[in-house]
């Protein structure tokens, strides 16, 4: 009896420590991993937790910059450089347009031949003749009479209106001008639309458009002539006389007045059609900037057609050139021109076509003006 007890106690021992295994062992079974699934704190020092950051990629890993993102109202580096560096770009421009003939950066070449303090425009007063241009310039082709420079220029201005335009560049502007030469080499080029639709379109001498619009085009703003070369102006357009002389400078205080000068070497046209209001006249002082820096004396002195170039880079901030030089046969006649062995500009030796020419390519590798051939 007493064995039986025993027993009944050895057993029932036995199924409490069985249901207390079991019971340890489904509690790490069911709950252990959630809280191996929580962040692990370490305790800092001071008591306060310190939350354990993402690994950060390997240094030697090239982050994609396609793929590297800014949060929300955080700036983006690369963006505010690129931001100011266009911004400086701009401030750095002269005038409105993409690139600036008066911007002197790019090219050392023009910055030792462009001059930015020259006055290309003759004006009433304050033109600040040098004596020695001057004296190169009255030197040139003699008038045969006693007259002042000063005297005539302020005779003229009493038939022609002082100029008030100023051409220096403005951040506000882009003035793109077309210098249309005379050569041979404007047939059947088809500029005629691209000259039209630049702002200011330059011409020279007995420049025809009728009948070669489709190559030329029939817009004009500005005309370049002298005395010796004078035509009528159409209604709009500013006639902005070449002074080779002091005769000149008579002439165009006549053509527009009294007739009285005829002469000056030969027979000249005694009126000429223009608008007095727009009348520009082309500083002395400027002939002998051109000879000195540009063609560097060679020939007598620049032809009309280097003149309102460089005057063109002095006035406008983009440039594009058409009708200089000879055509792909090598003739030098003028585009309306018949004889094609024609070409008294090459032959004159009064100036020098070749080297002009090499000064004309070289401005357009320098990027300062887009020639068209």
């Amino acid at each position: 009896m007493l064995l039986k007890r025993k027993l009944c106690v050895i057993l029932v021992i036995a199924v409490v420590l069985f249901l207390m295994l079991a019971s340890q062992s489904i509690q790490k079974k069911h709950i252990l991993p959630h809280f191996s699934a929580l962040p692990i704190s370490k305790a800092t020092p001071t008591g306060e937790e310190t939350v354990v950051q993402p690994s950060e990629p390997p240094s030697n890993v090239t982050p994609d910059p396609l793929r590297t993102s800014f949060p929300p109202n955080t700036p983006n580096p690369e963006a505010e450089k690129e931001s100011v560096e266009e911004s400086q770009s701009h401030e750095s421009r002269s005038c409105g347009c993409s690139s600036c003939i008066s911007d002197l950066q790019g090219s050392d070449w023009f910055s030792q031949h462009y001059d930015p303090k020259q006055q290309p425009i003759l004006r009433e007063s304050n033109n600040n003749f040098d004596p020695e241009a001057i004296k190169w310039w009255l030197g040139l082709q003699h008038s045969g009479n006693d007259q002042t420079l000063d005297g005539v220029i302020a005779k003229m201005f009493q038939v022609i209106t002082p100029p008030t335009a100023d051409f220096r560049p403005l951040p506000s502007r882009c003035r793109k001008c077309a210098v249309v030469g005379n050569s041979g080499n404007l047939r059947q080029s088809g500029h005629g639309n691209l000259i039209n639709s630049m702002d200011f379109i330059f011409r020279m001498n007995k420049a025809v458009t009728r009948g070669f619009e489709k190559d030329v085009g029939n817009r004009t703003t500005y005309h370049f002539l002298y005395p010796e070369s004078a035509v009528d102006m159409e209604r709009g357009v500013s006639l902005v006389l070449l002074p080779f002389k002091l005769r000149d400078l008579e002439w165009i205080t006549s053509a527009l007045s009294t007739g009285e000068v005829k002469m000056t070497y030969m027979r000249v046209k005694e009126r000429v059609e223009a608008d007095k209001d727009k009348v520009l006249v082309v500083n002395p002082a400027f002939f002998k900037y051109v000879n000195d820096r540009w063609t560097q004396s060679h020939g007598r002195y620049p032809s009309t057609g280097m003149l309102t170039l460089i005057f063109a880079l002095h006035t406008c901030d983009q440039v594009s050139v058409f009708g200089f030089g000879a055509d792909k046969q090598g003739n030098w006649h003028h585009y309306w021109e018949e004889n094609r062995n024609a070409g008294a500009f090459r032959k004159t030796g009064v100036h020098s076509a070749d080297y002009e020419t090499q000064v004309i390519r070289l401005l357009a590798e320098e990027g300062k003006i887009s020639l068209h051939l």
